[in-house]
């Protein structure tokens, strides 16, 4: 997903709806990736939370 964030604070009050929660986010731009990466630092319950760059690992669908 891409949320275009202003700034690191904005980036924690969105990742503090997942606090203590296992959730894989998977940012599709590398300005969103980096912030919600600064932001999980030094948070507390945000253990289980993986934040995923969308361009590296792109989610792949399998259908048969």
């Amino acid at each position: 997903m891409a949320w275009n964030f202003s700034d690191v604070e904005a980036a924690r009050e969105h990742l503090k709806d997942f606090k203590d929660m296992s959730v894989v986010i998977r940012a599709n731009n590398k300005p969103d990736f980096d912030l919600l990466t600064k932001a999980k630092c030094k948070m507390h319950g945000m253990k289980k939370v993986r934040v995923l760059d969308g361009t590296k690992e792109p989610k792949i669908y399998h259908f048969d």
